[in-house]
């Protein structure tokens, strides 16, 4: 069946079948473009609800209608762009002044996190209800995450602002309180096109949340290496998540651990008995833990960071991709993608 984010009716305006739409798509001229519906002021306030459309803007929408976009299941139109709108893209909608927040009296390395010290956190949640892989704001509008997690959109909701997951407000021991976790449904996920699940490279994705997240302070996005001052040479950097733990239980509280950069030779030669088909490539980076720490199942799509000194402020270097899954029973090096390889990727996808 033909659908559509405009909803069945668009169907019938244009056509009857999905093989009439595509005869019946129209060519710009003049200086309009072809734009998303929603950014085009003929069709507010009801962009996508072509129920509530007068006969008049049916008529407009047959004349205009020039594309159908379906990786985002929307429909363009012939249109000049909102009225004094410039739609802001890639860089420009990095935050480099506040992103990252870091302050020393929430800093400890226990393997509880503190409250409030790791704020871009996220938590994938799937249509079923359960929790399954972890992720980083970005900015209001994006999560960065692992491309596995992403596979066959089983993901419906992100939640932010989250530490225990047995509590509904989290308090700390002084009795200060955060604000409730935010669960906001997913408008389109972003997949790097060149993913190998079997290869197990380019291993990133991107959520576009259906809304802005609401920042406070336990919802902030964390840095990403996108300028030379936010590029590292560090060997110790750490990771997050509510995965596994070492007992097999699913931790309720988020956890972190220290870990040390392990160089990829190494890292091939360590994971040559257990999968001779993987080789680690530039686009990776391997780190490891003491005291047999790593990263866990349900860590995956977590960010690998490190504090970056210039600007005393965390910075996402990898995205967990994976490891042994021994979690915690031997020391293995984990698998992670590494972030500066897919700057431009992650920029070229990021639309206000």
């Amino acid at each position: 069946m033909c659908r559509s984010t405009l909803t069945l009716t668009v169907m019938l305006l244009v056509g009857a079948t999905c093989q009439t739409v595509g005869a019946q798509y129209n060519t710009c001229a003049g200086e309009e473009a072809c734009i998303d519906i929603n950014d085009c002021d003929m069709f507010g306030p009801h962009f996508t609800e072509p129920a509530k459309w007068p006969m008049s803007l049916k008529d407009e929408f047959r004349k205009r209608v020039c594309e159908r976009d379906r990786s985002r299941n929307l429909f363009k139109v012939c249109c000049l762009p909102k009225a004094n709108s410039v739609r802001r893209r890639g860089i420009d909608l990095i935050d480099m002044e506040h992103c990252g927040a870091y302050t020393d009296d929430k800093i400890s390395f226990g393997q509880d996190a503190k409250l409030f010290q790791f704020p871009w956190m996220a938590l994938l949640r799937s249509k079923t209800g359960d929790f399954f892989c972890g992720g980083t704001l970005i900015n209001e509008r994006y999560v960065l995450t692992a491309a596995h997690c992403l596979k066959n959109n089983v993901v419906a909701h992100v939640r932010l602002g989250e530490y225990n997951l047995n509590s509904t407000i989290d308090c700390d021991k002084h009795g200060e309180c955060a604000a409730a976790p935010q669960d906001i449904p997913v408008e389109r996920i972003i997949s790097h096109e060149k993913y190998s699940g079997r290869y197990k490279v380019n291993d990133i994705g991107l959520i576009r949340l259906a809304r802005k997240v609401s920042l406070n302070d336990m919802v902030q996005p964390i840095c990403l290496p996108v300028a030379p001052d936010f590029r590292t040479d560090q060997t110790f950097f750490f990771v997050a998540g509510w995965g596994q733990t070492h007992n097999a239980m699913f931790s309720q509280k988020l956890q972190f651990t220290k870990l040390e950069l392990m160089p990829n030779d190494e890292c091939s030669r360590r994971w040559q008995p257990s999968a001779r088909h993987i080789k680690i490539v530039d686009s990776q980076m391997c780190a490891i833990g003491t005291d047999l720490s790593d990263n866990c199942p349900g860590d995956s799509g977590g960010p690998l960071k490190s504090i970056s000194v210039s600007h005393s402020r965390f910075v996402q270097y990898g995205v967990v991709s994976f490891g042994l899954r021994t979690c915690g029973k031997q020391s293995a090096p984990g698998v992670y993608t590494r972030v500066e390889s897919y700057v431009d990727w992650i920029l070229g996808h990021l639309e206000e």
